[in-house]
C-alpha cells in the first residue's frame, strides 16, 4: 500500500482473496479491497468493497444481513437475487446496477449465477441513514443509464448520481463507468468532506501521477477542503469512479 496525505494506492498485495474456505461454498471468489480482512477497513460510508467472480451455475447461498445497503454493478454475465425472508427476487444483467437494501427487518438472500458463463460483480456495501424499515431490491438497467461526455474524449456512464435517478439510502453521491480515449484527461471534483475511489477495469490510468493498471485501486479519503483529483490515460482505459460523503472518514487496521 502506498499512502500519502490524500491518496492511498492499493495493489494485488493489499487484497484479501475470499473463496470456498470463507464462504463455505465453491465457485465464488471475492477480492476484498475494503473490509474487515484488509488494511482499509472503512472509508467514507463504505464498509466493504469487493470485486466478485461467480463461476457458471455457482454463487453464495442464503445468508442474513441487516441495516446496510449493497450495490452490485455487473461487469460480466448475470446475477440473480433471491431474498427468501421477504419474498423478493431480482435479476441483474451485464451493465446493470442492482440495489439491495437490507432494512431494519433484514434480508436472507442468495446471489447466484444461473448461466453457463462466468459472472463478475463490483460490489459496494455502506451504512444506511436512516435505516429503511424493510428490505427491497431495485435495478438501474444498462440501457437506462445516462451516458454523456464528461470531459473531452471521456464518455461517462452514470449509474449513481443526479442523472441516474436510482434512489439510494446511503451517502454514495456519484458512480460512473468511464471510457477514456488515448491521451484523454478527466478529474474527480471533490467537495469538502467528500472522498472517492478509482478502479481501472481495462488499460491504465494515472491518478495524481500514480499509475494504475487493472487489479489496482486508488482510494481518496475524505478531507477537510475541496480538491480536484486529476485522472489521465495515455493509452486509453475503462475505469470506475465513485464519489461518497464523509461517513467514517478513514479506518485502517494499523491505525
Amino acid at each position: 500500500m502506498q499512502k500519502t496525505a490524500e491518496t492511498i494506492v492499493l495493489t494485488e498485495e493489499d487484497v484479501k482473496v475470499l473463496d470456498q474456505d470463507d464462504f463455505g461454498v465453491p465457485g465464488l471468489v471475492a477480492h476484498e479491497w475494503v473490509g474487515p480482512f484488509v488494511e482499509v477497513q472503512a472509508v467514507g460510508p463504505l464498509i466493504m468493497v469487493h470485486d466478485g467472480i461467480f463461476d457458471p451455475r455457482k454463487g453464495i447461498t442464503h445468508h442474513p444481513h441487516r441495516l446496510n445497503e449493497r450495490l452490485f454493478y455487473i461487469l460480466e454475465g448475470t446475477v440473480d437475487h433471491d431474498d427468501a425472508l421477504n419474498s423478493i427476487t431480482g435479476h441483474m444483467g451485464t451493465g446493470d446496477l442492482g440495489r439491495l437494501t437490507e432494512g431494519r427487518r433484514g434480508m436472507f438472500h442468495q446471489e447466484w449465477n444461473n448461466t453457463d458463463g462466468r459472472a463478475r460483480a463490483f460490489i459496494l456495501v455502506y451504512g444506511t441513514d436512516p435505516v429503511p424499515p424493510t428490505a427491497s431490491f431495485e435495478a438501474l438497467r444498462d440501457a437506462d443509464a445516462p451516458r454523456y461526455e464528461a470531459f473531452p474524449g471521456v464518455e461517462a456512464k452514470e449509474i449513481v448520481g443526479p442523472r441516474a435517478e436510482l434512489p439510494l439510502h446511503g451517502d454514495i453521491r456519484l458512480w460512473t463507468d468511464d471510457r477514456m480515449e488515448p491521451g484523454s484527461e478527466s478529474a474527480l471534483e471533490l467537495e469538502e468532506g467528500e472522498g472517492g475511489l478509482v478502479f481501472p477495469i481495462e488499460g491504465e490510468v494515472a491518478v495524481e501521477g500514480s499509475r494504475l493498471r487493472p487489479e489496482a485501486m486508488a482510494i481518496l479519503p475524505p478531507t477537510e477542503g475541496p480538491r480536484r483529483v486529476a485522472i489521465s490515460s495515455p493509452q486509453g482505459a475503462r475505469s470506475l469512479s465513485v464519489v461518497f460523503g464523509p461517513g467514517y472518514g478513514l479506518a485502517l487496521r494499523s491505525g
